[in-house]
């Protein structure tokens, strides 16, 4: 594609499409389906069971059903779970998003709940999580999966993918910054956000993840006052939700916070 920094910038917020597969569709057949409306436009998101809610949060590039087997397991422990597909993912509207926009659908969702448990984020849905944690919604506890650090991570992995020059990066950074505000790369940073955030946190990260490597876990927890880490040996960005070992420790986790 051209290297045009307007087009550029359109890229980074572009979402491509994944829809629900099969088992996605299976298990949404057994949740309650509702709306949420958040600055004017509506959203939908599900919830299952009964008992203490847990919100989770995909990351980007898939949809609410990399999140299911997590779901699964604490349905069977007793929770209530709540899944929703960020805007322009799966099968929501629209072809692209920012965090700002999902941030706000992460406070919109969890506000229809009197009380919530915990939030589980999946890579840049731990950024979004703790984003929406910072001044917003205040759950008993977060999990925070394979999430990158910082806002400006996500701008590095951009520019190494498309071969950016510093030039080239310097410009989507400014348009960035004039689309979602100066502060945007630390407002929205989770190594920026969490020593204040008073709220206790289990950060995982698999050993083999090489595409949000592991120092990323590090440096959010020697800032999160309060969090645990863990790595999960052999696990990668992907399949590390999938676990029953990792989905085991979640649950066991969420029991402790009580």
């Amino acid at each position: 594609m051209s290297l045009d920094p307007d087009r550029l910038t359109a890229e980074f917020f572009r979402i491509p499409k994944l829809p629900h597969d099969p088992p996605t569709k299976d298990f949404l057949n057994r949740c309650q389906s509702h709306t949420v409306r958040v600055a004017g436009r509506f959203y939908k998101y599900y919830q299952c069971g009964s008992g203490p809610t847990v919100l989770h949060v995909h990351g980007v590039r898939s949809n609410l059903g990399s999140m299911a087997p997590i779901a699964e397991t604490l349905l069977e422990q007793g929770y209530q779970v709540v899944l929703f597909d960020a805007p322009a993912h799966g099968e929501a509207l629209g072809e692209s998003t920012d965090p700002i926009e999902v941030r706000d659908v992460i406070r919109g969702v969890a506000g229809r709940f009197d009380e919530l448990h915990a939030v589980i984020g999946h890579s840049l849905g731990g950024l979004w999580t703790l984003a929406a944690c910072d001044g917003g919604i205040r759950p008993r506890a977060v999990v925070s999966i394979s999430a990158p650090s910082t806002m400006r991570f996500l701008l590095e992995k951009f520019a190494e993918f498309f071969a950016l020059d510093d030039a080239q990066q310097r410009a989507v950074a400014d348009r960035i910054s004039g689309r979602l505000g100066a502060e945007v790369w630390t407002e929205l940073s989770p190594v920026e956000v969490v020593p204040a955030l008073g709220v206790p946190g289990l950060v995982l990260h698999g050993e083999k993840d090489d595409y949000v490597p592991p120092e990323n876990a590090e440096r959010l927890h020697a800032g999160w006052p309060g969090s645990q880490l863990e790595f999960v040996d052999g696990a990668g960005h992907f399949d590390i939700v999938a676990l029953p070992r990792v989905r085991t420790r979640i649950a066991d986790y969420l029991h402790a916070v009580g």
